[in-house]
């Protein structure tokens, strides 16, 4: 009995409802967070924050610190186009020990201890809120001067200090004055490191090009109909029971999901479909939006992708002809319905999606301007 009550609570429709009622706290905390601190300015607001010193000379040598996971494939090999890379992983730290302050501080101090190496030109730190201590930045400055930049992917659910989860994976703000510099992904989000007087730059997503796909596609052939790659959430839940309703049925590929299937190449899917969904939402109310990995990943493979609008992926992709997105339910179906007729189309937007990509929105790309605009001359051409 004790068991099953149990099962009922972290599960199912309990959990769902849980996780739904905290998302639109943070919905809420959010808008409340911008527009009061608009409103409390005035319209006279000074944004300005101390200017980043410019650098002269070769850049060498990169140490990146962070919990990696996604940026062994992606992010990593970008780098190593551009200098020579260091990674001190905070992974094992963060598995063996319950206190992840105290892990990621002990790890920096242990590296420190055994560092072998010159000091790096640069050093990348990127961390969630909830692994960041006054200690782990005082360890980094006592043994490296050289600049320290941080980076968040995800400003729109972290930056704030909302209170509302226990994981403690909130009020980033707090630690953006102990960075030189601060790459943010959210066009959003620099005014509010700005306001701060912190150093901040426009660092939206980027992604590694396959080998396999360097060239778009060149026939509309698609073994897949309608995909969609990604385990299971409750708002991605809500979207698949929506589409049910009217008949349409993505191919699944994840975890989590009823009837799925596993890959290990997501371009495969991507590139094998006519049309790839996209579920753009910060969290699992499904009212904000935010800018995904995915939605550089997926049209760099050479693919037709169809995903929740945001406004700053209109600063990247032209909607309509490289992109396709919907803002609420009705627009998803009529779209689906639309293109899944019109294979042609699909491949056309797929090729424009693969040479926008491939032109501007490389992480090789987006990191050699970034480094030329500090000063630093990378080394590898």
């Amino acid at each position: 009995m004790v068991s099953t009550l149990k099962r009922l609570i972290l599960s199912g429709p309990i959990k769902r409802w849980w996780i739904s009622r905290k998302a639109h706290q943070i919905d809420a905390a959010y808008l409340q967070a911008i527009s009061g601190g608009l409103a409390s300015k005035g319209d006279s607001v000074t944004l300005h924050a101390p200017s980043f010193p410019r650098h002269q000379g070769a850049l060498e040598r990169i140490l990146f610190i962070g919990d990696c996971m996604w940026e062994q494939d992606q992010l990593f090999p970008e780098i190593r186009k551009v200098c020579e890379l260091d990674v001190l992983d905070l992974r094992p730290a963060l598995q063996t020990c319950a206190d992840s302050r105290a892990a990621v501080a002990q790890a920096i101090s242990d590296y420190v201890a055994s560092a072998l190496t010159s000091e790096p030109d640069l050093i990348f730190f990127y961390a969630r809120p909830a692994i960041l201590s006054e200690e782990a930045f005082s360890i980094i400055r006592s043994r490296w001067s050289c600049p320290l930049i941080g980076m968040n992917l995800d400003d729109r659910v972290e930056f704030f200090p909302y209170g509302i989860l226990k994981s403690g994976n909130d009020g980033y703000a707090r630690w953006i004055r102990s960075f030189d510099l601060n790459l943010t992904s959210s066009v959003t989000a620099m005014d509010w490191y700005r306001e701060r007087g912190a150093n901040v730059r426009y660092f939206p997503q980027g992604f590694r090009p396959d080998p396999k796909y360097l060239l778009p596609p060149d026939r509309a052939e698609f073994g897949i109909p309608f995909s969609f790659v990604g385990s299971w959430k409750p708002e991605r839940g809500q979207v698949m029971d929506e589409l049910a309703s009217h008949g349409i049925r993505p191919a699944l590929f994840g975890k989590g999901w009823r009837e799925s299937r596993w890959i290990d190449d997501p371009g495969t899917v991507f590139r094998g479909s006519q049309i790839n969904l996209g579920i753009g939402y910060a969290l699992a109310s499904a009212r904000i939006a935010n800018a995904k990995g995915r939605d550089i990943e997926c049209p760099g493979t050479g693919a037709c992708y169809l995903t929740t609008y945001h406004w700053e992926l209109a600063e990247m992709f032209e909607i309509g002809k490289e992109v396709l997105c919907y803002r609420n339910m009705e627009e998803l179906v009529e779209l689906v319905s639309f293109y899944s007729k019109r294979p042609d189309a699909c491949l056309k937007i797929a090729q424009a999606a693969h040479r926008r990509a491939h032109a501007e929105h490389t992480w090789e790309k987006r990191l050699r301007i970034l480094f030329q605009d500090l000063g630093f001359q990378p080394k590898k051409t």
